[in-house]
């Protein structure tokens, strides 16, 4: 089941390191509008993001854009440590207003640079000492402190944007998991989503047992087949909750969920709770950035009324629009 999104409206940039003594696994699909680096420390680790799967061993970095929806698995029972960075676009706005020439950002989406995989151990220690360097500014609040997590933040990201281009450069990264019947399935799922598709009926479209096919599909992408086609259905909901004024029950219907209650059994929400919160997440990223009134950024984020829009906002965030926007403003002087 995908975990409820769990909203972090004041943390524009936030990094953590994790050491576990045996291995663990996200019970969930995640996805998030904020951009995330991942450093593998110790260890190896699976990571399914959007329709494939990589092997990440340490020294490794995973990287994840907007809206991409991943999770990460245990390799057995052993050790392994990570840091894991999460940030926004907005949270780099002063440094990219200066640069505006310079893209920091776009090298985060691309499919072919998820997985660092064919860099150096100097490499390796040099990525894993910026990350360092973040991780004991985290709890900083001088406004040099700000500014050095920023700046080393940029660097971080234009040297990530530059070993991108070295790998692809040397022929691509070579962890990615792939099996030719595996492949096809996918390639299948992503056709017929918006259908009923069972675990027999997909194994009978490739001649073999649905026994099988379930072993390979947990063994190849650490996922179970339902898990991955939920994973499929649940992006092509958000896509089309983004970019449709489709209703509540043919976005069910159209993205293979048959019913609203049958979202709600997979994900954890409501689908009127998931628009809501896509809606809040824009009205964040308006309130932040412009200087639209209440009423305005209530429109342009598709909310009913700016009352509507006061009474979910403050339900969601803790605080009215107004405050959200005085606060942001204060902590990122």
């Amino acid at each position: 089941m995908v975990s409820e999104y769990v909203y972090s409206p004041h943390v524009d940039f936030f990094i953590d390191r994790v050491d576990s003594d045996t291995g663990y696994e996200m019970a969930s699909f995640h996805i998030h509008h904020k951009y995330e680096i991942y450093y593998e420390i110790e260890g190896s680790r699976r990571y399914f993001i959007e329709d494939a799967a990589y092997i990440v061993n340490a020294g490794c970095v995973v990287l994840i854009g907007e809206n991409q929806i991943h999770k990460t698995a245990s390799l057995g029972d052993t050790a392994s440590s990570r840091i894991v960075a999460n940030f926004s676009r907005e949270y780099l706005g002063k440094i990219t207003d200066i640069f505006p020439e310079v893209d920091f950002f776009s090298f985060l989406n691309e499919e072919h640079n998820h997985l660092l995989s064919n860099i150096t151990v100097k490499q390796q220690n040099h990525i894993h000492n910026l990350l360092q360097q973040l991780l004991a500014l985290q709890e900083e609040t001088s406004p040099e402190s700000d500014a050095m997590r920023k700046m080393l933040l940029a660097t971080l990201l234009l040297e990530l944007k530059d070993l991108c281009r070295q790998q692809q450069e040397q022929g691509g990264e070579n962890g990615r998991v792939s099996n030719h019947i595996v492949d096809q399935i996918q390639a299948y799922i992503a056709e017929h989503y918006a259908e009923k598709l069972t675990l027999t009926g997909i194994a009978s479209q490739f001649y073999i047992s649905p026994y099988y096919l379930s072993r390979l599909f947990k063994k190849s992408i650490n996922l179970s087949l339902i898990e991955y086609i939920n994973g499929v259905r649940i992006k092509a909901a958000q896509n089309m909750i983004e970019k449709t004024n489709e209703s509540i029950s043919s976005v069910a219907e159209k993205t293979g969920f048959m019913t609203s209650a049958h979202f709600r059994r997979v994900t954890g929400q409501s689908i009127v709770d998931y628009i809501n919160g896509r809606r809040i997440e824009a009205a964040q990223r308006l309130l932040e950035s412009t200087d639209l009134n209440i009423s305005a950024v209530a429109e342009q984020t598709g909310f009913a009324s700016a009352a509507h829009f006061r009474r979910v906002f403050k339900d969601a965030t803790g605080l009215s629009p107004q405050q959200y926007r005085q606060y942001y403003k204060r902590v990122n002087k």
